[in-house]
């Protein structure tokens, strides 16, 4: 029984999976489950490849497992899919959802393997796979291993700023050890002087002015979100979330909407006096646009849709047709065509941004930067393309800011996300939108629903881990119920940083959580409040040394129909390669052999898609395989 693949990819994955310690699954033959008779084992003339089980009604097959400690468990499961079924075709591990069969594009009347993550008790669990319309073969069970974390030591912003490198230490250092607490500013309270155009700060105002907030109430501490957050926890968070939602598109340069860019300056520099941490992101609304969505539900057409082929040239009111793609000289964008109206439009509203951003540097205020966000959604206008054209365009933004505008006080974070074409749970998280980790200082990803129960969101973290790797911090950019920290801790799941969003503008997330779990996680010495903060002043630029758990350093490449694979130490080695499905099609290497390098020939493997995966001494490695 083939189960050496670990993890069902899509075929659009292009990340190395991260280097863990593996230990020997254990395997369950699903015929040999108590209470299956003769009479649910399927041959291979129903079920492709050899003995399934087929289930009896649609509870599914269920398998019970046992398991000597708590913690986090990957499990995968052969299965021979009939029918779509979306409903019920889940992989469940003691009545709790942990994945799905259907979340990556797959043929009826086929053979699969497939994984999922999932918290598991000491003792007896129950793992119930798929529907009557599908075969179940085996499922394997092992405890989920402890990557190696390989973060550097400075962010990616050549020459950034000292208080850009003392943001970036500070999360560096408490990166698996503790979660720094966030809270989103949606609406603002702030005074504005509306004949001359400009804000009116914490007691600037006259009676002239007729303000119509208090000095408490305009300042970071008083605005709605962050009162109502210190009312049920008893603590201010420690990072604040601004958004850059009215610096550019249409009324940007509006009274209200200038002053709500300006408040975000001012209040920015009061948290980092206070010594916080603000984080932005960017709502784009390009050039005259007024919105920054695609049309309607899945599949999102954005600029393809039947009103922007009908000639369009700026938005309706639910509907952006703004095409970045332009931006580029053809479909690959490889290439900037500076002389398209869209890249103008671009680097206009870049250097915006960039501007207000420049004020903050000035006065040595360092911030979390999250454009983009989102990626591979579809909602917003930048998903809308491909996921090469979204690496080129987050590359753009990247090099007008730094290179060209100079900004070095920020800390770049890239925004994973689910891709439609694939689901909506943690395994369509799709990282071949990643643009690389010359750009990126932070990998976050948002979550919702699935934190309602407060779990640690493990399964999200995990898949991050394995698709993108383990050079960059992690942290949760978005979330409506925080996630307990002791889940976070149990299952291992160290979240650099959350961020509820908004109770503000019909948000109400800060409701997702009881006023006792705010006050028992803020009160947790794990949890990172505002008062829990060095401050700035204090705080030194440090290069700690990241506690690493034992890791091979197999070495994989491939040029062209050669593959290059080296090991540091001499012993057991496997190297296989697997097609998509989990499948193994070849054994390039098997045996005891010394430390060194060594060249394989893939000249008798087809064109396409695979998974090399290659063990030493029980240690392993897995990388996508392309071949032309």
């Amino acid at each position: 029984m083939d189960f050496g693949f670990k993890q069902a990819l899509s075929a659009t994955t292009i990340a190395v999976a991260a280097v863990t310690a593996y230990a020997t699954p254990t395997l369950y033959e699903a015929e040999a489950q108590s209470g299956v008779d003769a009479a649910s084992i399927v041959s291979a003339e129903d079920f492709s490849g050899g003995k399934y089980v087929k289930p009896v009604d649609a509870s599914g097959m269920t398998f019970t497992v046992k398991v000597e400690e708590t913690a986090v468990y990957d499990i995968t499961t052969k299965v021979f899919i009939k029918q779509y079924d979306w409903i019920t075709s889940k992989i469940t591990v003691n009545g709790v959802d942990a994945g799905s069969m259907l979340t990556t594009p797959r043929n009826c009347d086929s053979s699969y393997v497939i994984s999922a993550s999932a918290k598991m008790k000491v003792g007896e669990n129950k793992i119930t796979v798929g529907n009557q319309s599908i075969g179940v073969d085996y499922i394997t069970v092992e405890k989920h291993p402890d990557p190696e974390y390989k973060i550097g030591t400075a962010p990616v912003t050549p020459n950034a700023s000292e208080s850009a490198r003392k943001v970036f230490s500070f999360l560096r250092e408490n990166f698996t050890k503790a979660t720094i607490s966030g809270m989103m500013i949606s609406d603002q309270n702030f005074n504005y002087d509306y004949g001359n155009m400009k804000i009116i700060p914490p007691g600037g105002c006259t009676p002239a002015d007729s303000c119509k907030y208090t000095d408490a109430e305009v300042q970071w501490k008083g605005q709605t979100d962050i009162a109502e957050f210190y009312k049920r926890s008893g603590h201010y968070p420690a990072i604040g979330g601004f958004d850059m939602l009215f610096a550019a598109g249409g009324h940007s340069d509006e009274g209200w909407f200038r002053g709500y860019s300006e408040n975000n300056l001012l209040m920015a520099e009061e948290l980092w006096k206070l010594g916080g941490i603000p984080t932005f992101t960017w709502h784009w609304k390009v050039g005259e646009d007024t919105v920054f969505y695609t049309k309607d539900t899945y599949p999102m057409n954005g600029y393809r849709s039947s009103g922007c082929a009908n000639g369009a040239k700026g938005s309706s009111e639910s509907n952006t047709c703004f095409n970045y793609t332009k931006a580029f000289k053809d479909s690959t964008c490889k290439e900037i065509n500076e002389a398209s109206q869209e890249y103008k439009d671009i680097v206009n509203d870049i250097d915006k941004v960039s501007a207000l951003f420049k004020q903050l540097q000035e006065k040595d205020v360092a911030v979390i930067w999250r454009p983009l966000h989102e990626a591979s959604g579809g909602w917003f206008w930048w998903g809308v393309g491909s996921g090469d054209c979204y690496q080129q365009l987050y590359r753009l933004v990247f090099d007008r800011m730094v290179k060209t505008n100079g900004l070095k006080n920020l800390i770049w974070v890239w925004n994973i996300n689910t891709d439609p074409q694939f689901g909506y749970d943690y395994s369509a998280l799709n990282a071949s939108w990643y643009p690389g980790d010359d750009y990126v200082d932070i990998v976050a990803v948002d979550i919702y629903d699935p934190l309602n129960d407060h779990n640690s969101g493990a399964n999200y973290y995990n898949k991050i881990v394995s698709d993108v790797g383990t050079n960059k911090m992690i942290a949760l950019s978005e979330n409506g119920a925080i996630p307990d920290i002791d889940s976070i801790a149990e299952d291992k799941a160290y979240w650099s940083y959350w961020m509820t969003w908004s109770q503000t503008w019909s948000g109400n997330f800060l409701e997702k959580t009881s006023t006792e779990m705010w006050k028992r996680n803020l009160d947790d010495k794990r949890i990172i409040a505002l008062d829990d903060m060095p401050g700035w002043s204090n705080f030194t630029v440090r290069n700690p040394v990241t506690k690493n758990v034992i890791s091979n350093k197999v070495k994989i490449s491939t040029h062209g129909k050669a593959l290059s694979f080296s090991v540091p130490n001499s012993g057991k080695v496997s190297v296989s390669v697997f097609d998509l499905t989990g499948h193994r099609i070849a054994t390039l290497m098997q045996g005891n052999i010394p430390a060194g390098t060594y060249n394989l020939s893939l000249q008798s493997i087809a064109a396409g898609n695979y998974i090399v995966r290659a063990s030493v001494n029980n240690h392993s490695t897995m990388q996508i395989l392309r071949l032309k």
